[in-house]
């Protein structure tokens, strides 16, 4: 009952699942009382609205548990995607820069050749020119002519070292593109991979939170179980008590009267077949086991059943790969968080449900372990033994 109070003393970002079922058992624990005090009708209608309530504080409190690992590797995509987005960006606008030199370098050839075509026909006109004069060439004109042939070599000239400079520049950014492309490559793998670790975190989430809402309601069978065997022990030491008083004074009475001593009352016969058959050696139905045998049988049990959960999640997880692989693969999610909303709208019934059924059912057994005839409380008991054997067995694994 402290551990259920602490639960109920804790900061709330500090809540978890089992604090959860904590305040439920302690939220029965209450109504049970109101219940022997006032009767079941008081709480019919609060009862749903409060199991609700606790259903979604265990669904938010679930939610909120994420693992520190899962919140690094969700801010490391996110990271990686704003670098890639700027060098995105950086590349598109390197491209745009090449675009405009290209169109700079090509409107300065442009501009260089027809500087040539022109030369070139003024070379013709002079050609002819010459030829049709057929005079002899004076000096003037001889240096006239040197003089456009070393303006055209000057031209030719510069027309190559551009040339030659923009080919190197295009070569320099063609090597800068290269690497950019490596580098976006790695980024690209280390994101996949990263997408990868994430996806095998979250299956094993979700694995380690089935187990542990699987261990959480057998705690809370083995709870209710374990106090309905004491409601009905304790009715049982009640009738054998009010039995051993009936005999004192049948004992007295005869004693007195000194008449004879009837047959015994079946309840008697039970009682010393009982504990007749507890200490025959030849009964087949004694125990044959120690206490520390039937633990490690106990544990290996549950070990065998954990190795066959995680088989049948690992073969479902294969699975699952199959079918993306055949249907295409997934698109990255923007997101870490968990999408529940895919899987399918069945919801198992939860523990907070089966906690209270567990409270309801111990009151009407023990309403129907109240009945005052000792021969129906030891029928009871003896068809209920092997329930709470197997119960019990499984209880041994907690000590």
């Amino acid at each position: 009952m402290e551990d259920f109070g602490s639960a109920l003393e804790k900061n709330v970002a500090d809540l978890t699942v089992m604090d959860v079922y904590d305040i439920a058992a302690v939220v029965g624990q209450e109504f049970e009382r109101i219940i022997d005090q006032y009767g079941c009708e008081a709480l019919s209608r609060l009862m749903p609205k409060v199991v609700r309530v606790l259903e979604i504080l265990e669904v938010l409190v679930s939610r909120n548990s994420i693992s520190p690992e899962t919140e690094e590797l969700r801010l490391e995509l996110d990271r990686l995607r704003l670098e890639r987005m700027d060098r995105m960006e950086k590349e598109r606008k390197h491209k745009k820069e090449l675009e405009l030199v290209e169109d700079v370098w090509r409107g300065e050839a442009q501009d260089l050749l027809s500087q040539i075509a022109q030369l070139q026909e003024e070379n013709k006109t002079l050609l002819n020119n010459l030829s049709v004069k057929e005079c002899p060439m004076t000096e003037e004109d001889i240096q006239k002519q040197e003089g456009m042939t070393e303006r055209e070599r000057q031209v030719m000239k510069k027309l190559k070292e551009v040339v030659d400079k923009q080919r190197d520049e295009i070569r320099a950014k063609d090597r800068e593109l290269t690497l950019k492309n490596e580098d976006i490559e790695a980024l690209q793998q280390q994101l996949n991979r990263l997408m990868k670790i994430n996806h095998d975190l979250r299956h094993k989430i979700t694995v380690v939170e089935a187990q542990g809402k699987a261990l959480i309601e057998q705690k809370v069978e083995l709870e209710a179980s374990g106090q309905a065997r004491q409601q009905e022990m304790g009715n049982l030491r009640q009738e054998v008590v009010r039995l051993k008083e009936r005999l004192k004074e049948q004992g007295k009475t005869s004693a007195e009267t000194e008449e004879p001593v009837g047959p015994p009352s079946p309840a008697q016969e039970v009682l010393c077949d009982d504990d007749m058959s507890s200490n025959d050696p030849k009964d087949p139905n004694r125990p044959r086991f120690t206490l520390q045998e039937l633990r490690d049988v106990l544990h290996e049990r549950n070990e065998l059943k954990a190795k066959v959960f995680m088989l049948k999640e690992e073969i479902a997880y294969y699975k699952s790969d199959e079918q993306e692989e055949e249907t295409g693969p997934p698109l990255p999610d923007p997101s870490p968080t968990f999408r529940p909303s895919s899987r399918s709208n069945f919801q198992p019934e939860s523990g907070i449900k089966r906690l209270f059924s567990f409270f309801s059912r111990d009151k009407n057994r023990g309403s129907q372990g109240r009945m005052p005839q000792m021969g129906d409380s030891f029928g009871s008991w003896a068809g209920k033994q092997d329930v709470y054997t197997e119960q019990a067995q499984e209880a041994l694994q907690h000590m």
